[in-house]
């Protein structure tokens, strides 16, 4: 008897429709700029950010 839940199933059982399309070239790209221009920035500034309060505030209690 064959399982009902696809997740279950073989790898080989799987049809080429259960997998997401790839993407395009203009997604992908949409996706670069989006983490090139403004996601890795703020990730940036905001380790720096925080390791500049932890030192502040390591400066504050132990002065």
């Amino acid at each position: 008897m064959r399982p009902t839940n696809p997740s279950l199933s073989q790898p080989s059982d799987r049809k080429a429709e259960d997998f997401a399309p790839a993407p395009t070239r203009r997604a992908e790209g949409l996706m670069f700029l989006w983490l090139a221009v403004l996601v890795w920035p703020l990730i940036a500034v905001g380790t720096v950010s925080a390791y500049g309060f932890s030192i502040w505030i390591y400066q504050i209690l132990t002065h």
